[in-house]
């Protein structure tokens, strides 16, 4: 009976190990047409506690709720864009003084280099900054911002169709509560993720740091990437603030300030609100962060932990992938 027992697991592991593998090889094939439908799929269950209330307590019609709630995305998009652009602007003005700040930085560091007897040749370092292929740069970021912007009309064309699309009324109880927690984390996770954004970005405007905005944005997206994404978000803003400010207090200021936040924020309000209905193991964030990386992208790195967290939520409702859920949860070995 063990023997069986055992002869059943092993192949039960190996059919699992094959059919994750074909997945794999499915979902990096698609990826054109998966990746947007993903996104659509989020900003649909984003978008649905905001078409319930319109329903539920001011009486519209769905289409009406739909259309009401596009606008207000769209509105927030109109008002979020000049301020990215405005960023962008000032920060080519100044791109002259920058690159002499930095020119004086490294006379500084080949200054200090020559105390301890290393020389190097300040005329190459010179000639080398001055050959770097910016336009090359600026024409790859053009040519990424247009199909940014094609992909962003196709995810707006799919989550139309899915808003308007009727809700089926006779769904499981196991189904309502899978969706119910997915729900739960996406809709709480985006509005922590807003206020990081929000409060690291008026941070960094109080203390007069160019591209304020933009590293508030870029503070809002990475949050959706534990771990990593608020390291990443706090180094970004560093050469900037060193290039800018003469005094090494603001430096310091643009760095603990905001991680301030990133702890407060991840560290004990979002623990509070998830509970260990999301937990999921440090290795599995990892090893999630480089799979999806590697099938999708940056846009996989950005969507891997809340796609494990779904995997994980729906594959604790069922018995037969209870044992999977706790494996990514790290508690594989507690006992019902």
């Amino acid at each position: 009976m063990k023997q069986t027992l055992e002869t059943n697991r092993i192949i039960t592991g190996s059919l699992f190990i094959i059919a994750t593998i074909a997945v794999s090889f499915i979902l990096n094939f698609a990826q054109p047409f998966l990746v947007p439908l993903v996104l659509a799929l989020l900003i649909r269950i984003l978008i649905d506690p905001i078409i319930d209330y319109q329903i539920d307590f001011l009486h519209v019609h769905r289409i009406v709720a739909v259309f009401v709630s596009l606008c207000l995305i769209i509105f927030l998009f109109i008002i979020i864009v000049p301020f990215i652009g405005s960023s962008v602007i000032t920060f080519l003005q100044s791109a002259d003084d920058y690159n002499n700040k930095v020119l004086i930085l490294i006379d500084l560091g080949i200054s200090k280099l020559k105390e301890f007897n290393i020389e190097i040749d300040r005329e190459t370092i010179r000639n080398s900054l001055n050959d770097l292929p910016l336009l090359d740069w600026a024409s790859t970021v053009l040519s990424n911002s247009a199909n940014f912007i094609s992909k962003f009309v196709l995810v707006v064309i799919m989550t139309l169709f899915l808003l308007l699309g009727k809700k089926s009324l006779n769904t499981s109880p196991v189904w309502n509560d899978i969706i119910g927690h997915v729900k739960k984390y996406i809709f709480t996770k985006f509005i922590t993720s807003s206020i990081t954004g929000v409060a690291a970005g008026l941070i960094y405007w109080f203390l007069g740091l160019e591209l304020a905005f933009i590293f508030g944005s870029l503070t809002f997206i990475l949050n959706f990437i534990p771990v990593v994404g608020s390291i990443i978000a706090v180094l970004l803003p560093i050469p900037i603030a060193i290039l800018q400010y003469p005094d090494l207090s603001s430096v310091l200021l643009i760095i603990f300030l905001p991680a301030i936040i990133h702890q407060i924020i991840g560290n004990v309000v979002e623990p509070k609100i998830f509970g260990d209905a999301f937990g999921l193991h440090p290795i599995t964030i990892i090893l999630s962060l480089i799979f999806w990386g590697m099938i999708w992208g940056i846009i996989g790195v950005l969507l891997a932990a809340p796609l494990t967290a779904i995997i994980r939520v729906s594959f604790e409702r069922f018995d037969s992938t209870r044992q999977i859920a706790r494996l990514l949860e790290g508690k594989v070995h507690l006992q019902d």
